[in-house]
């Protein structure tokens, strides 16, 4: 059921992880491992609810800026697999997915899109080799990253130069630190920028979120 006042998805409608989304963004990695565990079951149906669409935009972008469609992608804090389903549906067969929660992985791994997936802490080194990436998508997840400078550098590392880094990031935490740890990659001749969007609705039936917070979509291209 819908809250006819304001047009966001009901107490009844979804779930209490759902609702507790909000308290997520300076939880530590325990913790958030933890809440998506719990979540895990009913986070698409969730999504869904609340007007999630960011994965099919995403994926529209890799079509957009030319990765083939046999090409390998890595799906970086891929959840319970929305978003390499997304790239599945446009037409990707090559997709890694990693994430910090167990339970979202295996529900990832229920869709039967991705060709590996893998438990990787964003905060950390990722263990992969360099240039194996035709592209790496994050979406929905820098929301947790801590050490967003040290990811940066190492999605450039992953992917291959010319390749795709795309990414979103909530409007309320594209702060000044944020921006810094985007620049001084530039700045390093790592990437360079071909896209930045305006905002747009990120969870548009979330009681939290609505307008009060949308997403940037950016764009980057490996050097």
């Amino acid at each position: 059921m819908m809250d006819a006042s304001d047009g966001t998805a009901s107490s009844e409608d979804i779930s209490d992880s759902a609702y507790d989304l909000a308290r997520m963004t300076d939880a530590d990695p325990d913790t958030l491992a933890a809440y998506y565990d719990k979540w895990a079951q009913s986070y698409d149906t969730d999504l869904s609810k609340m007007g999630y669409d960011a994965p099919k935009r995403a994926a529209a972008i890799m079509v957009e800026h030319g990765v083939p469609f046999d090409a390998p992608i890595l799906d970086a804090g891929c959840g319970t697999g929305l978003t390499g389903l997304a790239l599945s549906q446009a037409g990707y067969r090559d997709i890694t997915g990693i994430d910090l929660s167990l339970e979202s992985l295996q529900a990832a791994e229920a869709k039967g899109v991705y060709r590996h997936l893998k438990k990787r802490d964003m905060n950390k080194v990722l263990a992969f080799g360099d240039n194996g990436f035709a592209a790496v998508q994050c979406i929905g997840t820098l929301t947790y990253v801590r050490e967003t400078k040290q990811l940066f550098s190492e999605f450039c590392r992953v992917v291959k130069r010319g390749g795709i880094v795309c990414f979103t990031q909530r409007t309320d935490l594209y702060d000044d630190a944020f921006i810094k740890a985007i620049h001084a990659t530039t700045k390093a001749r790592k990437w360079e920028p071909i896209f930045h969007s305006d905002p747009v609705p990120y969870l548009p039936k979330h009681a939290d979120f609505g307008d009060k917070r949308r997403i940037f979509f950016d764009v980057f291209r490996v050097k």
